[in-house]
C-alpha cells in the first residue's frame, strides 16, 4: 500500500482564521520563490505548483504567504510513519516523495481484507487532518503509481497488474519529462505498447531505468523497502498560518497535536505520564509542563487538564505555532479498561488530584511522604511533585509507629501539666539537624473536655506541649 500525501506541507499549517479563509499559498526557494502549495481559494484562482510567485500574487488578491519549512514537514512524515505502524510492522517513509509505503500482506487478514484497511488507513489520516491518497497493489511501484493517479482498480496478481497498466498514458509513468518525450517520438503514447518491447532493446536505447521500472511495476524484479524505526522521543509542531493572542485559541491545535500524539502511542502499545509544550513566540517561547499521575494516551484526558493549565496562563507575546514533546514512553497496562468497564476508585481519585493541580498549580497541592527524622512532627515531608516520591525507609523509625499517619499542619501547643498521665517513654534524638536537639517524654493525659491527648514533657524547659490527640 502508498499513501501519498501531495498537500503535507498545507496539512501541516493549522487554519486560526475564519471559517471560510481566503487564499494561501506556500513558498519555497528563496532565490527563485515559486509556490509549493496552496489552499483550495488559491488553486481556484489558478495558483499551482512551480508558479513563479510573481505570477501567483498577481491572480491573488492579499494572500497569505507561508515559507516552505522541508524540516516541519519531514518531521509530521516521520509522525505519520509511527502512527501508520499500528496497521503494518513494516512501514517504509520516503521523504523526497511526500510518501509512505506499507507492507500490508501480514495485515490483510487482520484488518478483513486490503479495503478495509484501506478505509482504516485514510479514516485515521484524515482525522489526524491529514489528506491522504492510498493506492494498493501487489507490487510497491504500482502502488505508488495508483495513489498518484488516484486510481480505484487494486489489481492481486500479475496478471491484473499488466491489464490495469496497459491502458494508461506514458505520462502516468514517474519518468522525467525527456524520456516520455523521446518514447513518444518512436510513436508510442500508452504503457501497455511500452509493455510489449523487448526489454533488452529499451535498455539499449534509454538505458537502464525503464526497464528496470517496468520489472518493479509487474513484480519480475523485487524492490526493497528499508524498514521505519520510530524515534524513541516523539515530538510533535504545528505551525499557524496567522499568530494567535489567547490562550483560549490554542485549544484547537493542542488537541491536533494531542490526538496525533495518541495514535502515536497506540500503535508503540505507550503512554506518557509528563508532556512538555511550547509555545513558539517569533522571538522567544513559552515552555509549560503538565504531569500526572498515571500513564495515559487518550487525547480527550490531555485536552481536559492542557485546557486547565493554559486557562492560568498569561501570553507574554503573540504565538505562531506550538511544539508537543513526551520525553518518556511508559507501559499502559493500566489505562485499557477492563472486561467490567474502565478501574474507578484510585484512578479517579488520581485523576481529581492531577486536574485540581493544574488548576492551582504543582506548589498548591501536596502529599506526604515518610522520612527518618526521629521527631513525630518532621516524621513526613510535603512532596509538591507527581513524579515518584523518594524511596520510603525500610524499616520504620519509633516515631513513625507511634505517628502512623498523622499530619502536623499547626506548631506544637502548650499543655497544663496533667494530673494523671500514663507514661509513654522517653524520646532523646535531633541533634544532629542544625542544633534541634530534643529531649522529651511523652505521655498519654486527659484533657478538660475528656479527650485522651498525646503529649510531652520538654527535659530542658519543663513545659508540657500537646503532640496530638488519639482517636
Amino acid at each position: 500500500m502508498a499513501v501519498w500525501l501531495p498537500h503535507l506541507a498545507l496539512d501541516t499549517l493549522v487554519q486560526t482564521g475564519s471559517a471560510q479563509p481566503g487564499p494561501l499559498i506556500i513558498v519555497e526557494d528563496a532565490a527563485r520563490p515559486r509556490v509549493h502549495d496552496g489552499n483550495r481559494a488559491a488553486r481556484r484562482a489558478g495558483v499551482c505548483p512551480g508558479m513563479a510567485l510573481a505570477e501567483a500574487l498577481a491572480v491573488l488578491n492579499a494572500p497569505v504567504v507561508v515559507d516552505y519549512e522541508p524540516e516541519t514537514v519531514q518531521q509530521h512524515l516521520r509522525m505519520l510513519s509511527t502512527v501508520l505502524l499500528q496497521f503494518s510492522d513494516h512501514v517504509c517513509p520516503e521523504p523526497g516523495q511526500q510518501r509512505i509505503l506499507l507492507e500490508t500482506g501480514r495485515s490483510l487478514r487482520l484488518f478483513r481484507g486490503l479495503e478495509a484497511l484501506e478505509q482504516r488507513v485514510g479514516g485515521t489520516l484524515r482525522q489526524l487532518g491529514y489528506s491522504p491518497r492510498i493506492g494498493g497493489a501487489r507490487t510497491p511501484a504500482m502502488a505508488r503509481l495508483l495513489a498518484g493517479l488516484g486510481h480505484p482498480e487494486r489489481p492481486r496478481d500479475r496478471d491484473g497488474l499488466r491489464r490495469v497498466l496497459t491502458p494508461l498514458p506514458l505520462a502516468a509513468l514517474p519518468l522525467p519529462a525527456a524520456d516520455i518525450a523521446a518514447l513518444r517520438g518512436i510513436g508510442l503514447t500508452r504503457i501497455g505498447e511500452l509493455l510489449r518491447l523487448p526489454r533488452g532493446d529499451l535498455a539499449l536505447r534509454y538505458g537502464t531505468r525503464l526497464p528496470r521500472l517496468l520489472d518493479h511495476l509487474l513484480g519480475d524484479v523485487p524492490e526493497a523497502m528499508p524498514r521505519f524505526h520510530p524515534p524513541d522521543n516523539p515530538s510533535f509542531q504545528l505551525e499557524f498560518d496567522q499568530e494567535v493572542s489567547s490562550t483560549g485559541a490554542l485549544r484547537f491545535p493542542l488537541k491536533r497535536l494531542l490526538l496525533q500524539l495518541e495514535q502515536v502511542l497506540r500503535a508503540r502499545h505507550r503512554g506518557v505520564q509528563g508532556l512538555e509544550l511550547q509555545l513558539l513566540h517569533r522571538e522567544t517561547e513559552t515552555r509549560l509542563t503538565l504531569e500526572r499521575s498515571h500513564p495515559g494516551s487518550r487525547a480527550e484526558e490531555w485536552l481536559e487538564l492542557w485546557s486547565i493549565r493554559l486557562s492560568r496562563v498569561s501570553l507574554p507575546a503573540p504565538v505562531r505555532g506550538m511544539r508537543l514533546h513526551a520525553a518518556r514512553l511508559l507501559p499502559v497496562a493500566g489505562d485499557i479498561p477492563g472486561l467490567f468497564g474502565s478501574p474507578g476508585g484510585a484512578r479517579d481519585e488520581t485523576g481529581f488530584l492531577t486536574r485540581l493541580r493544574a488548576r492551582l498549580g504543582d506548589e498548591a497541592v501536596l502529599r506526604f511522604v515518610p522520612t527518618l527524622h526521629p521527631l513525630p512532627e518532621q516524621a513526613q515531608e510535603a512532596w509538591t511533585s507527581e513524579a515518584p516520591p523518594p524511596a520510603a525507609p525500610s524499616s520504620t523509625t519509633p516515631a513513625q509507629r507511634a505517628a502512623g499517619a498523622a499530619l502536623w499542619l499547626q506548631p506544637l501547643q502548650p499543655f497544663p501539666p496533667p494530673g494523671s498521665q500514663a507514661s509513654l517513654g522517653r524520646m532523646e534524638g535531633g541533634w544532629w539537624a542544625g542544633g534541634n536537639d530534643q529531649r522529651r517524654d511523652y505521655a498519654l493525659a486527659r484533657d478538660h473536655q475528656g479527650r485522651l491527648c498525646w503529649v510531652f514533657r520538654d527535659l530542658r524547659s519543663g513545659q508540657w506541649r500537646l503532640q496530638g490527640f488519639w482517636g
